[in-house]
């Protein structure tokens, strides 16, 4: 004889939890390629300003030399190296913010040729965004 209690529904009760699981196991596959995606592109835009600011950086040393890197960038030294400072929107800053950027200069003068070094990096993680080497004749 059967029993009230068997009529299906634990039967449905396990299939209604299944797909629970399947729905949650979807959502954070989800949310983990949104994070990833996000991340990347964040990566991708700090690239790209990074480059900006060391090609700007650059520029300002071959017209203006060390001189020039102090004035307009507030560059002040750490070593050998020169460090400038950025905020979180690319602001130049004279003191280094948890969320913002760095550049590590290297300025190496030589008999013929001078050259300058400029390493972008995010000040969190020390993360290398952008490198860059130029050289340029000294003024005789």
């Amino acid at each position: 004889m059967k029993n009230k209690r068997d009529s299906g529904t634990a039967l449905f009760l396990m299939e209604m939890i299944a797909v629970v699981c399947f729905f949650i196991l979807c959502a954070s596959i989800c949310i983990l390629v949104f994070v990833r995606a996000n991340n990347l592109s964040r990566l991708a835009r700090d690239t790209n300003q990074a480059s900006l600011a060391a090609e700007s950086v650059a520029e300002i040393w071959k017209a203006e030399d060390r001189e020039g890197l102090t004035a307009r960038f507030h560059m002040t030294q750490d070593g050998d190296a020169g460090v400038i400072y950025w905020d979180s929107q690319w602001n130049v800053t004279e003191e280094e913010s948890p969320t913002g950027y760095a550049a590590r200069v290297e300025l190496d003068t030589g008999e013929r040729t001078e050259e300058a070094q400029i390493q972008i990096l995010r000040s969190e993680d020390k993360t290398e965004l952008f490198l860059l080497t130029v050289k340029r004749l000294p003024d005789r």
